[in-house]
């Protein structure tokens, strides 16, 4: 077999979820691994996700960025959810995430892995920083971004306006299935909310995935939007 590319959406400490996802595809060491970012915070193995992640590849997401502008604040300034992250890495943790790229070029496959998505119009180079890690519903030439379920009338998610030419491999949105697009595939489908942990897997672009073992964390059951053809976030 060829060496593969296999991305892996959100995991938010979901590691067991992780192993058994590598499991399933069938990874080996001559395939690449890449995490889109979110490795930690809201599941039960935070730690052992950035280790993992640590052995392979991976691109910051918002958690990561979050984890590292609070790496000093006060403890009692944290919320919970935050200072049970900081309580389980160690330096060595910090240091690599500091390191982390915000996206990834695969050139050989036309493709690019942000953690949430990309305005239209721009090379991955060019884009602002905020936005690879948090873009959502947008209205070009408009410079913001906002949550589904608090977008102003008219403004719709990133990949209706995103043609490429590069397809661009995110998570970040929780969706109730991967997004599939022309130029885009979304595969954060919840894992740590008790759905499932989703990878695409390059040159084929085949979608695996396997459910979470437990709901982690709840809340994201109050609505869902749609977003893209049949596909909706939870929001």
């Amino acid at each position: 077999m060829s060496p593969r590319t296999i991305v892996i959406g959100d995991l938010h400490g979901c590691y067991d979820e992780a192993l058994e996802l590598l499991a399933k595809v069938g990874a080996t060491s001559s395939d690449r691994v890449i995490f889109a970012g979110d490795l930690v915070d809201r599941g039960p193995k935070r730690r052992e996700c950035v280790e993992l992640a640590m052995r392979h590849e991976a691109i910051m997401g918002n958690h990561e960025e979050t984890t590292l502008q609070q790496r000093h604040r006060a403890a009692e300034r944290l919320n919970p959810d935050h200072l049970e992250t900081r309580q389980v890495l160690e330096p060595e943790h910090y240091e690599w995430m500091a390191r982390l790229p915000r996206y990834l070029r695969l050139p050989e496959h036309n493709a690019v892995v942000v953690h949430a998505g990309m305005m239209p119009g721009l090379p991955v180079e060019a884009q602002d920083p905020y936005h690879l890690l948090h873009a959502q519903c947008i209205q070009p030439p408009a410079k913001k971004s906002y949550w589904p379920s608090k977008a102003p009338e008219g403004w719709t998610f990133w990949t209706h306006h995103w043609k490429g030419p590069e397809r661009v491999i995110f998570g970040h949105t929780v969706f109730d299935q991967p997004l599939v697009t022309e130029h885009a595939v979304g595969i954060d489908t919840g894992c740590v909310y008790g759905r499932s942990l989703t990878a695409v897997v390059l040159p084929t672009w085949e979608l695996v995935s396997v459910p979470a073992r437990k709901t982690y964390r709840g809340g994201k059951d109050v609505a869902k939007f749609p977003v893209h053809g049949d596909v909706c976030v939870y929001s």
